[in-house]
């Protein structure tokens, strides 16, 4: 796959995750490293230190697990990577999905055109009314014909970063857009209206989430909003609307 490293993210004590990608990359014909992700349990001071709390509890609502931070940073070094080394696009794989037969010809379409319209395209997705999108808004513009699908330009968020192919224009804007952690890094891609990073999606979907590995972010306690004070109670509903507002004004 010419011009684009494949990075598969894994724990490197987890050998069962890490044997299941190196099996199918293998079979699909596809080269990757694996680059050690940031172990969520074990943080750093350092690691610590772009977390924004304030921000986190007005955008995202509550307190972020210390994995979901790990996850974070396991993606954001990589866009400091490809910056450092100038890669000009990777493809960004997990280690706990499946991969359809059709993936290798679906990143080499998508590598194939000279000058795409995307920064980033999404090859699955956690949204079950994107997977299964029953209007317009959810299944997106067709922009491109491929062998094997069809690009499509949504007009709403992905949810999920299993896989998918990043520019180099699109790891800047992460990287400047991101420096303070404030919510999962999926979720912080999917702010189309503050960072510019248009929602593009494969279908059908060539790329979905293994359910027999469990979550290494771990569940979240119950009762997550549970005692938080009216003040900020009322900062949420008012990030809530102007997201709401903005994603409307937001010129597709």
């Amino acid at each position: 796959m010419a011009s684009c490293p494949i990075f598969v993210i894994n724990l490197e004590h987890d050998v069962v995750r890490r044997a299941h990608m190196a099996s199918q990359c293998a079979r699909l014909g596809l080269a990757v490293e694996f680059v050690p992700a940031v172990n969520g349990r074990q943080l750093s001071d350092t690691d610590r230190a772009a977390y924004d709390r304030d921000k986190t509890l007005r955008v995202y609502g509550v307190e972020m697990l210390d994995t979901e931070i790990g996850c974070y940073l396991s993606h954001y070094r990589l866009y400091q990577r490809m910056v450092r080394e100038d890669i000009p696009v990777a493809l960004i794989l997990e280690d706990d999905v499946e991969l359809s037969p059709a993936f290798p010809r679906i990143v080499q379409d998508l590598l194939a055109d000279p000058q795409p319209e995307w920064q980033v395209v999404r090859l699955e997705s956690l949204r079950r009314r994107v997977r299964e999108p029953k209007n317009a808004k959810f299944l997106g513009r067709p922009v491109k014909a491929l062998r094997d699908g069809e690009l499509y330009r949504l007009g709403t968020h992905v949810l999920g970063f299993g896989a998918y192919l990043i520019r180099q224009d699109a790891a800047r804007r992460m990287l400047d857009y991101g420096r303070h952690i404030f919510m999962p890094v999926d979720q912080t891609m999917d702010r189309y209206w503050e960072n510019d990073i248009l929602p593009y999606l494969v279908r059908p979907i060539p790329v979905h989430q293994r359910g027999d590995l469990a979550s290494r972010i771990g569940a979240r306690p119950p009762g997550r909003h549970k005692g938080q004070p009216w003040a900020l109670r009322l900062r949420q509903r008012w990030q809530r609307l102007s997201d709401s507002i903005a994603k409307r004004l937001y010129p597709f």
